[in-house]
Order: structure tokens, then sequence, then C-alpha cells
């Protein structure tokens, strides 16, 4: 093994649609609202709808339960579970 491969050695490359299975709870960043008052979290190309979560929730860190997650699409809904942090900007 050369070190050139050594130090490539378990690098992999992130994609940017990440996919998740019903079930999964994950930490997200709520970025908008959509036009009926569900909250979204976008993740890379992907888009995630964020149910239960408070009014005040756009711009803060949730923890949420993904309920559905269609890959094809990259599409999924979430139910809300805690606020954990609030805006880094």
């Amino acid at each position: 093994m050369s070190v050139f491969d050594k130090f490539l050695a378990g690098w992999s490359f992130r994609g940017s649609t990440p996919d998740y299975a019903a079930g999964d709870a994950i930490e997200v960043m709520v970025t908008g609202e959509s036009d009926g008052g569900v909250h979204i979290a976008r993740i890379g190309d992907s888009t995630l709808r964020i149910e239960g979560a408070p009014g005040d929730a756009v711009d803060t860190r949730v923890v949420v339960d993904v309920e559905s997650w269609d890959e094809s699409s990259h599409t999924g809904r979430a139910t809300y579970r805690k606020t954990v942090g609030g805006s880094a900007f």
C-alpha cells in the first residue's frame, strides 16, 4: 500500500441526498414554513416536513422522528420531539 493509498484510506464523499428510514430520530435545522403552516427542514437537496413544531421553530435546531421517507423524491414527513438549540446567526 502506497503512502497515498494510506492517506486516502477510509475517505468517502457525502451525498447531497441523504436517506432516512421511518423511526429514525435525527437533529435538523428548521429552515422555513410552508403556506399551510407546516415547518420545513432542508437537508442537502432533500426536504423534510415537520408536523407539531412550535410556531417559533424557524431557525432553530430540533430533534424529529422520521415518519415516512421517499427515496426517489428525497422528501419525507417527521414529527417534532424537542428543540435543542437556536440559530448560529
